[in-house]
């Protein structure tokens, strides 16, 4: 079949067809623009195979290998999170603080794929240390910080328990943590991403009551990402400030003890 028909084919199945340029794309090595102009070449059956996986509801990020963020491509991989469009306005939050107090210490807690942390640290300047629980992650989080030249210093260890010896000399928390309930229902996409990312016990709260139990963070700026039903007890926990997202929705947890 050409590369005409196989979209159309695949479109009728539900794949819009963005999502089949992009991936026959990958494949051939090739912008989607000359994919286009050359619609008419052949598809061969590791294309269908590729279409039928990201049909299945497989992350299309996982198959590339690739996630747009903050205007930056950064490199992403089957056992790190995905990350989402929400989590840029954690990153504005972060910008506007960095440059108000000229902040030079950071951590991210839970890096990922590291972009909040590398986006900062080209954005502002700012030193970036961060956190991982998973080697998988740790592993393409420093990928993504050379991708870019970052100076940087991730290490594998939960919250902060890594850089206990530098806690005074940090000036900025900042992470997304996993806060979605254990019981709730989630797209299938979903279920391709690592549970540890995603899940904190019954009321999606287990990370952020750790972390404020464990550290004193007089004289920091905390960022958090938070679920959007989560606003009104997290602001009771930590008299900190809710921030909405673009959709109107609770998503941002703010402490600054910097005042």
């Amino acid at each position: 079949m050409t590369v005409s028909e196989v979209i159309a084919i695949y479109k009728r199945k539900g794949l819009p067809e963005r999502e089949a340029l992009i991936l026959i794309a990958k494949y051939f090595e090739k912008t989607k623009e000359y994919i286009l102009a050359h619609n008419d070449m052949e598809c061969p059956d590791e294309v269908l195979k590729i279409l039928d996986k990201r049909l299945s509801g497989y992350p299309l990020q996982y198959i590339v290998g690739e996630v747009e963020f903050y205007g930056r491509t950064f490199y992403i991989s089957e056992g790190v999170l995905i990350p989402r469009w929400e989590t840029e306005g954690l990153v504005e939050l972060a910008i506007k603080y960095i440059k108000e107090y000229n902040l030079k210490n950071l951590i991210d807690i839970g890096l990922g794929s590291g972009i909040i942390a590398v986006t900062l640290a080209i954005e502002t300047g700012v030193r970036v240390y961060g956190t991982d629980i998973s080697e998988k992650a740790l592993e393409v989080a420093k990928k993504n910080a050379d991708r870019y030249g970052i100076e940087h210093d991730f290490r594998l260890g939960p919250f902060a328990e890594p850089f206990v010896k530098i806690w005074d000399n940090i000036d900025m928390v900042i992470s997304n943590p996993p806060y979605v309930r254990s019981d709730a229902e989630l797209q299938k996409e979903l279920f391709y991403e690592p549970s540890e990312a995603l899940f904190a016990g019954p009321d999606g709260l287990d990370f952020y009551k750790e972390f404020f139990k464990r550290y004193n963070i007089d004289g920091k700026i905390i960022l958090m990402e938070i679920g959007h039903d989560q606003g009104d007890v997290l602001r009771e926990l930590t008299n900190g400030l809710i921030f909405k997202d673009l959709a109107g929705k609770d998503r941002y947890l703010v402490i600054d003890r910097k005042k």
